[in-house]
């Protein structure tokens, strides 16, 4: 719903008077039943896909590798202090995740690079949302051309194959990437607040 309010006010700004305005809502007359029920599936597809975490089907192990890493090098400095059953106590659910933040929110150079690894985050996740769609896209067009014999369908099934092979590559490359940037906010981590990270750790036992 934001959205479309989003979409209204930047019609109404676009335009240099109501003339324009009246002119460019004509424009709608032109929309046909199919062109709504198609703005209808679209919707209800974003929906379901959000409403059901399709996207964590991949994102999860990506995702893992780079929880598992910020959870070993927290408390790699400690480790000696712990038994292996103490360490696997330690590391399970978020309770180090939590700590990891709490230093984000309230170190201002660690905010400063945290911008840099949501960037890196959205190009993350909008590359695990292409590989999928993509790849569902593909499986659409392949029944397709196996019911019509299309050969559009058979050439797009193709183009939505080697971009969803792509788009996996780069969530290859963005996985890597948020874990290069987050190791750079754990050695500061470590470095600055060395003291009050083992205070931390040691309370979760």
């Amino acid at each position: 719903m934001p959205g479309v309010f989003i979409f209204i006010i930047i019609l109404f700004v676009c335009q240099d008077d109501f003339i324009g305005l009246t002119n460019t809502i004509s424009i709608f007359n032109d929309i046909t039943t199919q062109d709504i029920l198609l703005s209808i599936v679209v919707l209800l597809a974003g929906s379901l896909y959000y409403v059901f975490d399709i996207r964590d089907l991949l994102w999860n192990q990506y995702h893992k590798r780079v929880k598992d890493n910020i959870k070993e090098e927290l408390l790699r400095p400690f480790m000696n202090e712990f038994d292996d059953n103490q360490q696997s106590i330690i590391k399970s659910g978020n309770k180090l995740m939590n700590i990891f933040y709490s230093f984000i929110d309230n170190d201002r150079s660690l905010s400063e690079k945290a911008n840099r690894v949501r960037f890196n985050g959205l190009i993350w996740t909008s590359s695990v949302d292409a590989t999928i769609i993509a790849a569902f896209g593909s499986f659409i067009f392949l029944i397709r051309f196996i019911v019509n014999k299309d050969g559009y369908a058979i050439c797009m099934c193709i183009i939505l194959v080697v971009l969803s092979l792509f788009c996996r590559y780069l969530v290859e490359l963005t996985t890597r990437k948020h874990i290069a940037l987050s190791n750079e906010q754990l050695d500061a981590i470590i470095q600055l607040h060395r003291s009050d990270l083992g205070e931390k750790i040691r309370v979760l036992i």
